[in-house]
Parts: structure tokens; sequence; C-alpha cells
């Protein structure tokens, strides 16, 4: 899945560091990191969830949807004509 190549493109990084590992310690190393890069996204999915939230909000108080009457609305007839 995407999920997992992009999992694996990061850890490639670490990959000379993981190199010269014993096998306990690449274990407890691999575990570690895992752990705090889903800490990661999940606090960065968090955050761009509250910021869509907050845009969402912002954009419908400046829509004003509940104010105005379609009688504010007058359609000029004679542009229309000029085909």
């Amino acid at each position: 899945t995407k999920v997992c190549e992009q999992l694996n493109s990061w850890l490639a990084g670490f990959q000379s560091i993981l190199k010269r590992m014993t096998p306990g310690n690449f274990n407890w190393f691999l575990h570690a990191m895992l752990f705090y890069h889903t800490k990661y996204v999940l606090q960065k999915q968090k955050f761009k969830k509250q910021n869509q939230t907050e845009d969402e909000a912002e954009e419908d108080e400046n829509l004003d949807l509940d104010e105005g009457n379609a009688d504010d609305f007058e359609l000029d007839k004679d542009n229309d004509d000029d085909d």
C-alpha cells in the first residue's frame, strides 16, 4: 500500500545505521522508530483536521447564507439580448 511504501522510504534514511546493528538492537530500534513515526503522523493528521474544521467555520461565517433575500438580486435582461 501507499502507507507501507512511504514508511519504507522513510526507513531507508536509517539504512547505514541499521546495517551495523545486531538483530536485537535492530528489532528494538525499528520498533522504537515506528512508534515515534506513528505518533508523529497521528499528530500531523489531528492538526490538519483541526485546521480544516476552523477553515470550514470561517468559510461558513464569510458566506452569510442565512442573511439576504432573493429579492435583493436583480436580473439585467438587457444584457441577455446582446447575443
